[in-house]
């Protein structure tokens, strides 16, 4: 996850623009409230507009899937009855991933192309 400081920094900057744009008369004072209140609090406090899914745990985490391979009672484990079915799970959703992103991939460069 992002340190503290990097986000304090990048709250910082659209702080300042959306204050610019307030003062350019881009947005209204009651916009802006709206959409500064739903911005996190500087230190890195959430706001209720953060989904807490998102909260910067990670999505795979190694060491958690190194331990459940030791617990014989869990699929991550090569002799539990039901591995292959867990592994099969596990590479389609690498699978997935990589799909998306080299379909992301190209079409962020079909679009960069034409424009």
């Amino acid at each position: 996850m992002a340190d503290k400081a990097g986000i304090n920094r990048s709250l910082n900057t659209i702080r300042t623009e959306l204050e610019y744009l307030r003062d350019s008369g881009v947005l209204s004072p009651p916009q802006f409230s709206s959409i500064n209140a739903q911005l996190p609090q500087s230190g890195g406090a959430p706001s209720n507009y953060v989904d807490p899914r998102y909260s910067g745990q990670p999505m795979m985490n190694p060491g958690e899937i190194a331990q459940n391979a030791q617990d014989p009672s869990h699929p991550a484990n090569p002799q539990n009855p039901k591995h292959h079915e867990w592994v099969k799970n596990f590479a389609a959703r690498l699978g997935n991933a990589a799909t998306f992103g080299a379909g992301a991939t190209m079409g962020g460069d079909l679009v960069n192309s034409i424009v």
